[in-house]
């Protein structure tokens, strides 16, 4: 298709970015201000703006730190973060599962995994395998990415840490953020 086709696909991949980035930023601080209604997160978090209803401060504190990444780094170097970091949550998450499954036989599955626990297993082998790969190949790039994951443990554990004991679960009829 020539250049209008290189064009055509460019301009494609652009929408998609922008749908993506738009997504995110919508649904990101809303996680951030559900874990500190949760009591799991810096109660700040948690603060509903009394004129639009939005949890302005999550929205503001997302937006700083996507902005400073996007002056910090290169696209390339950012996603490699990600991949890193979710391809470690996606691994530690399906051990969850397994554990879970372990701990509690008799809770009730309404949904059957074909070829559990061989093909979680294999999943997980290859997630491992990832990051392996990652810490091998480009070692800078995975200290890196797994210090910046570290840094949330400290915080998670002062919040909770603090939270302990009076968690406050909110009902979803009781939400009050747009």
């Amino acid at each position: 298709m020539g250049a209008a086709g290189g064009a055509f696909l460019a301009c494609t991949i652009l929408m998609s970015i922008a749908g993506a980035m738009n997504g995110w930023a919508m649904t990101a601080p809303r996680i951030f201000f559900a874990q500190a209604r949760d009591g799991m997160f810096l109660p700040a978090f948690g603060r509903v703006h009394p004129q639009y209803r939005t949890p302005y401060i999550s929205i503001l504190l997302f937006g700083v730190w996507s902005a400073f990444l996007a002056l910090t780094g290169t696209y390339e170097t950012l996603a490699s973060y990600a991949m890193y970091a979710a391809w470690i949550f996606y691994g530690l998450t399906s051990l969850g599962v397994l554990i879970l499954r372990r701990r509690l036989p008799d809770v009730p599955r309404p949904y059957r995994m074909w070829g559990y626990p061989v093909t979680l297993l294999l999943f997980v082998a290859v997630t491992f395998g990832f990051v392996l790969n990652t810490l091998i190949a480009t070692p800078g790039l995975a200290i890196a990415g797994t210090l910046l994951i570290a840094t949330g443990a400290p915080v998670y554990w002062l919040t909770v840490g603090r939270a302990h004991g009076r968690l406050r679960r909110v009902h979803p009829a009781e939400s009050d953020v747009v």
